[in-house]
């Protein structure tokens, strides 16, 4: 059984997939009793927001997500936070990874247009193609600081592995790794590091039963099946 390995920083704190209400609703208390950033929702916004996150929870694992995690914490001063997503997509490529990842790297270009950019370059795991660009997105009111719906503009960083036909035979999916940020302006000096450490740590291995966990060098290692 192939497992996608990752190593995180230990400020990223794991969205739980495909959770029941129960689950998205301790979620929910936990995070607005150690933060302020909420305000101070009611019991009705309270339920708005388990049943927001019990919703996201869910899409994101019948698309393919296989971890998901929050990060928030403080970046000069300032308040940052960003989503980070790992998804492992049904894609028969073939038995040539770099080929997959230009043609990958070729199409999102054309269909995302000129703000983003992007190359293929060489990480431990073969050819990947990354990405980088804005989007923005609709906020909802229960989750808005303004309690109204808003736009919100997200720093994007995309890269697509194919994954080696040696990992699982003839190459038959590839590895998303996708990661957000409202705080556009500390997506250089800020994130942009991170997310090339955790892409260099990513690994397709097999063996152990399970998600283990391991703290390496203040980094939280997150293991998954793929």
């Amino acid at each position: 059984m192939m497992r996608v390995s990752l190593s995180v920083p230990a400020e990223f704190e794991e969205i739980p997939l495909g959770a029941d209400f129960e689950t998205a609703w301790s979620e929910v208390n936990r995070h607005n009793a150690h933060t302020s950033l909420m305000g101070t929702p009611d019991q009705e916004q309270l339920n708005e927001m388990a049943q927001a996150l019990q919703k996201i929870s869910c899409f994101l694992n019948e698309v393919g997500v296989v971890y998901a995690a929050n990060c928030l914490h403080s970046f000069h001063g300032e308040p940052s936070m960003g989503t980070l997503a790992v998804a492992v997509l049904d894609f028969p490529y073939g038995s040539d990874p770099a080929t997959a990842a230009r043609g990958t790297l070729r199409g999102v270009l054309e269909s995302r247009g000129p703000e983003w950019t992007g190359s293929v370059i060489d990480t431990p795991c073969g050819p990947t193609a990354v990405f980088t660009g804005g989007q923005s997105y609709g906020l909802p009111p229960v989750f808005s600081p303004t309690g109204e719906a808003i736009e919100v503009l997200t720093a994007q960083f995309h890269a697509i592995t194919p994954i080696p036909p040696e990992a699982e035979g003839e190459g038959r999916r590839m590895c998303l790794l996708a990661f957000s940020t409202p705080n556009v302006g500390h997506w250089e000096k800020c994130y942009a590091p991170i997310m090339a450490d955790v892409l260099r740590s990513l690994r397709f291995t097999e063996g152990f039963q399970g998600a283990d966990r391991a703290d390496q060098c203040a980094a939280e290692a997150a293991s998954i099946e793929g």
